[in-house]
């Protein structure tokens, strides 16, 4: 038997490694996402929590971004978010005490989810309660993407990550329903984050390649950024709608 192969199908011994297709890679990923997470949360880190998280998934996010490998780029931002969605909610299930302290007025935040919820009052940091913070945090993703290479957007997509966790927790510690957790979901926010994240992902590659074509963005990248639009506006009509359906119809 020969073992002459085609050079259109070389042995694996013989293709180019390359990091982002190596599962080591989003395990190394996921483990720093739990780090950056866990540590100055449980600590009580207001200011670093955020700053870390975001200067994390910023390296890790260039690493395939810098070669042009979109899909990569959405994998891992989107592992990223999940493990540090998981770790802050089960933290602060399981500390809220400490928790709150690295979170921005965390105790009065948690106050505010629980007069949302049951006394219907407005949704804390949502468009109708903080509309300049809104404004403020989607300039920050389509700003701050391109003239940072995506941290000062991972900055803002990672605060919201952490405000949803730590506000769905607040609610768990109080429903005894056998619905809590998707009475406590914050579906609203996820959606609206995970179109942040795309285009945070979208507008940081410019910076990244040496790309700044606008003919590249809306011809190879265009399913990219109408999905992620779409997220974002799906996302806000949500929140304006759904809050007050969701406290009464789990409530």
């Amino acid at each position: 038997m020969s073992n002459n192969r085609s050079p259109n199908n070389p042995s694996p011994q013989d293709r180019p490694y390359r990091l982002t297709h190596d599962p080591v890679f989003y395990i190394t990923a996921a483990f720093f996402a739990l780090l950056t997470t866990a540590l100055p949360a449980g600590l009580g880190q207001p200011r670093f929590l955020p700053l870390i998280q975001a200067v994390g998934l910023t390296v890790f996010l260039a690493i395939p971004l810098r070669r042009g490998e979109i899909r990569q780029s959405l994998y891992v931002v989107a592992l990223w978010l999940a493990v540090q969605f998981v770790t802050i909610t089960a933290l602060s299930w399981l500390v809220i005490g400490q928790v709150e302290r690295a979170i921005p007025d965390g105790f009065l935040y948690r106050g505010a989810m629980t007069r949302w919820f049951f006394d219907q009052g407005p949704l804390p940091s949502g468009l109708a309660a903080a509309p300049v913070g809104r404004l403020a945090e989607t300039a920050g993703v389509l700003v701050g993407a391109p003239a940072t290479g995506g941290l000062v957007a991972n900055w803002f997509v990672v605060r919201a990550i952490n405000l949803a966790g730590y506000g769905m927790a607040s609610l768990l510690l109080v429903l005894a329903s056998p619905a809590a957790l998707l009475a406590a979901l914050p579906l609203w926010t996820l959606v609206r984050v995970a179109g942040y994240a795309g285009l945070t992902v979208l507008l940081a590659e410019p910076p990244l390649t040496g790309n700044w074509s606008p003919r590249h963005i809306w011809h190879d990248r265009r399913t990219l950024l109408l999905w992620s639009v779409g997220l974002v506006a799906v996302g806000t009509l949500l929140e304006l709608f759904l809050p007050a359906l969701w406290s009464a119809l789990f409530r």
